[in-house]
Formats: structure tokens, C-alpha cells, sequence
């Protein structure tokens, strides 16, 4: 009996060291309960019944008050139960050799309890932390061995490749849950909106060779694989079709999270090196525009002092640039809302370059995934940027038409024109990227009066018949 004893003492130890970082009440009352029917059963309670107070003891140390009744309690349940299944005349001795060792082991478990407390909630508060450590270390591991790619839209690709040639499927769109229950395309063209409605309508109204397939978690449905254009739909088809999005499902919904947790870095660390610049290369700049200053002040050479004069106006024009891009850096998008964050931003390059911003905003509808939100006002920035910086323009329009779900953003100017790529600068090729991002295309065309114009527009930006936006409509100059 004493190996049987030592035996569990091990396992249940074994189990909650396991389980350290997330304690689990359950162990104490399973030792506490294997440990009560064994001495009575075996009736062996006059040699060993001093292990009855370890399982109460145990859980006071690790567990707290609760958990410590709840084992004694659990205890002389099981010994009562033990000795009432097979009752012999020597029950009450063997229940009276129980009960001093229940209440010692209650006693020092109320005792340890209150003393481990604070290294309880020390615990407690780490757990969170622990927690993310090791699922952040496990998933550094796996995309530094190449096993995993981490980009939701490149996995959407290849799910959509996958379903294809399981389906013979003409084509298909991968659509996540958001949070607020609506639905992020991650692929897809210009039917993206009637590829979402066959996830709305009963199975027997959908279009003939269309099929929704869902990505199922653990727990809740991720988000659903809308197949179009197969020849004839069959069991067997719809199997291999729900394995091969069961296969996806998952590593689908990581790359999802793990986008959310990289905006979330990327933007803590947008406001770490906006502080930086402040405080460090922009002080250091307007400190040698000082001694510029001081340079054509009390120099007596003529051609000096032009020099020293150019050179402050480019230090000049090299702080407002510095300015500006951490202006960029710290814009974010409130609760989804765009327009807000828009029009600072455009007011804000009007008021410094003289530029007549003309901004008609009308947004409307439930917001805007902070995800999407966010990359297009990233693509807007770029925008008014390069009408900044490159278009010599009078006037600038910025143009925001959005309902919650379908978005039109233009961003004109009556400038010079001429907005090709040019070699090493990566602005329009970064706002593409970003567009694609969110389901969008960007179009970038000569505006017909001299200038430019840069168009963002989801898949299908036309209202509903009868709809009608409600926004406002602002023009500064």
C-alpha cells in the first residue's frame, strides 16, 4: 500500500508540475479522492491515514482556500462512501482514524493557503504572459524552420489552388469571421460581393455549381471557401472538398491572428521611431540650421553667406520632410472610422504647402475593419504625399465614399502628371501591396484636365438602388 501511496503521490505531482504555468483544481480532488478509497477500502487507515492530509495540504499550497475545502470535503465524502459500501463493525473506529488527519490537513491547507497567496497571484498574473510566450516561441520556431508561412493571403492562395484541383472548381473566394461576425475576403475579384451572398442563401437557391464550404476551428466555424463553376457536385466531391479546406482551417486562422498581432507591433513601433525622429535626428538638424545661421551672420564673403543661405533653406526643407513623415507615423484610424484621420491628414498638407485640399467625405454604415481601415489610409497618405511632393500642383481633391462594406477613395491634383515607378522608389508598388490586402484595386490614370489620379475601390463600390450615404462634406483652402 505504501508503493501504491507513493506511486499516485508521483503521478500527481508529475500532473501538476506539467501544468505549473496553468493550474488545473482537478488533480488535488482526483489524489484526494484515489488516495481516501484506497486507505479505507484496504483498511489501512490505522497505519497510513496520515496521507489523508496531504491531498488538502497540497491544494492550500497551490491552490488556494477553495480548492482546499473542496478536497477535504471530496475526501471524507469518499471515506464515508468507502466505508458504507462495506460496512463492518469496526466502521466508526475506522472513520474516527479519517477524520483527525481531514481536519489537520484542512487546518494546514487553510494555513498554506493564506501563506502562499501572494506567490499565487504573482502566478496568476504571469500566466497570460507565459502563455504567449510559448505559443510566440513556438510559432518564431516554425516560421524560422520554413515548416509554416505566416501570410493569410498567401495561404488563401494556395487553399484557393487546393480547392480548385480538388473540385475542378472554376474558381474560388476565401472569406475569415471578423470579430464584429462580418465576413474579410482574402481573395477574390470583382464578384467578391455575389460570391458572399451564396454564403447567406439556403443551399438548394444557389447558383447551379456553386458550393460553400466551411472552415471549421476547433470550436466555431473560422470562415468559409465559396467554390464556383464545378461541372456536377457529388458526396464524394463535397468530402475531399471539406478535407482539404479541414487541412487549411487552422494554419488559415493562425496567419489570420498572427497578421493582428504584427499590426498591432507594427504600429507601437510606427510611435517608437516617430519619437525617435523627434527627439533625435530632427533636433539634431534644426540644431545645425542654427549654426548655419550663425555661419552668414558674421561672415564677411558674400559667396559665403548665398552658400550658407541654400544650405538653410535645404536643412529647412529637410526638417518640414522629417516633420511630415512623423506626422505620417503617428495617423491612425479611430474605430474604424476614415474620414476623421483623412481629413486631419489632408488639412494638415494644405496648411504647410499652400495646397487647396478640396475633401468630400461620406462615410457610412458600420465601420470599417480596423485592418482595412488602416492599410487605406496608409494608401492615402502615399497619395497626398507624392501630390506633395512631386506634382506641383495647385489643388488637391480627396474623394471618400464608403458604406461599411463597399469603399471608393480618389486622391486627384491638377499638376504635372507623370506618376510612373521610378528606379529605387517603391511608393506605388507599396500602395498596390496594400490594396491587395484588403480585396481592393488601384488604379492610377492621367486626370483629363492636366494631374493625377490615384483610385482605390473594393470589388463593387456602386450603391444599392435607393441607398444613399449619409457622411459630410468639407473644403478647406
Amino acid at each position: 500500500m505504501l508503493v501504491v501511496l507513493s506511486i499516485v503521490a508521483v503521478v500527481a505531482s508529475l500532473l501538476e508540475w506539467m501544468t505549473r504555468n496553468r493550474p488545473t483544481h482537478w488533480y488535488a480532488v482526483g489524489e484526494a479522492v484515489a488516495v481516501a478509497m484506497l486507505l479505507v477500502a484496504t483498511r489501512t487507515t490505522s497505519e497510513l491515514s496520515a496521507y489523508l492530509a496531504v491531498a488538502p495540504i497540497a491544494a492550500g499550497v497551490r491552490h488556494g482556500v477553495v480548492t482546499t475545502l473542496n478536497v477535504t470535503l471530496v475526501s471524507g465524502l469518499t471515506a464515508a462512501a468507502s466505508i458504507a459500501v462495506d460496512p463492518e463493525d469496526d466502521a466508526l473506529s475506522r472513520m474516527g482514524e479519517a477524520l483527525p488527519w481531514l481536519a489537520i490537513g484542512l487546518g494546514v491547507g487553510l494555513l498554506a493557503s493564506w501563506q502562499s497567496r501572494s506567490t499565487r497571484d504573482e502566478a496568476a498574473r504571469q500566466a497570460p504572459y507565459a502563455a504567449a510566450h510559448q505559443l510566440m516561441a513556438r510559432i518564431h520556431h516554425l516560421a524560422s524552420a520554413g515548416n509554416v508561412g505566416l501570410n493569410s493571403t498567401s495561404l488563401a492562395m494556395d487553399l484557393d489552388t487546393a480547392m480548385r484541383q480538388a473540385t475542378g472548381g472554376a474558381r474560388s473566394t476565401i472569406f475569415v469571421a471578423e470579430p464584429d461576425n462580418t465576413l474579410r475576403p482574402l481573395n477574390g475579384g470583382e464578384d467578391v460581393d455575389r460570391m458572399a451572398r451564396e454564403i447567406e442563401i439556403p443551399a438548394s437557391d444557389r447558383t447551379p455549381g456553386a458550393a460553400v464550404i466551411p472552415l471549421r476551428g476547433v470550436q466555431q466555424v473560422l470562415g468559409y471557401c465559396v467554390v464556383v463553376g464545378v461541372p456536377r457536385w457529388t458526396p464524394e466531391l463535397e468530402e475531399s472538398a471539406r478535407n482539404v479546406a479541414d487541412e487549411f482551417a487552422v494554419r488559415l486562422d493562425t496567419a489570420v491572428l498572427f497578421d493582428e498581432v504584427r499590426m498591432l507591433a507594427t504600429s507601437e513601433e510606427r510611435n517608437r521611431i516617430a519619437r525617435e525622429m523627434h527627439d533625435g535626428v530632427a533636433q539634431e538638424i534644426v540644431g545645425l540650421g542654427y549654426i548655419v545661421d550663425e555661419i552668414e551672420s558674421i561672415s564677411d564673403h558674400e559667396q559665403t553667406r548665398v552658400l550658407a543661405s541654400s544650405l538653410r533653406a535645404e536643412i529647412t526643407r529637410l526638417v518640414s520632410e522629417i516633420r511630415f513623415s512623423i506626422f505620417d507615423l503617428r495617423q491612425e484610424v479611430s474605430d474604424g472610422r476614415l474620414a476623421s484621420s483623412l481629413a486631419d491628414y489632408a488639412r494638415e498638407v494644405g496648411d504647410a504647402t499652400g495646397l487647396r485640399v478640396h475633401l468630400s467625405l461620406a462615410e457610412s454604415g458600420p465601420p470599417l475593419p480596423s485592418r482595412t481601415a488602416t492599410e487605406v489610409l496608409r494608401v492615402a497618405q502615399e497619395a497626398i504625399g507624392n501630390v506633395r511632393k512631386h506634382s506641383r500642383a495647385d489643388n488637391m481633391w480627396v474623394v471618400l465614399d464608403s458604406d461599411g462594406k463597399r469603399l471608393n477613395l480618389e486622391v486627384r491634383d491638377d499638376g504635372i502628371g507623370n506618376a510612373e515607378p521610378r528606379e529605387h522608389h517603391w511608393g506605388l508598388q507599396t500602395m498596390r501591396e496594400r490594396a491587395r490586402t484588403v480585396g481592393a484595386d488601384l488604379d492610377i490614370t492621367t486626370r483629363p484636365d492636366g494631374g493625377t489620379v490615384v483610385s482605390l475601390r473594393s470589388p463593387t463600390t456602386a450603391p444599392h438602388e435607393g441607398e444613399t450615404a449619409h457622411g459630410h462634406h468639407r473644403a478647406t483652402g
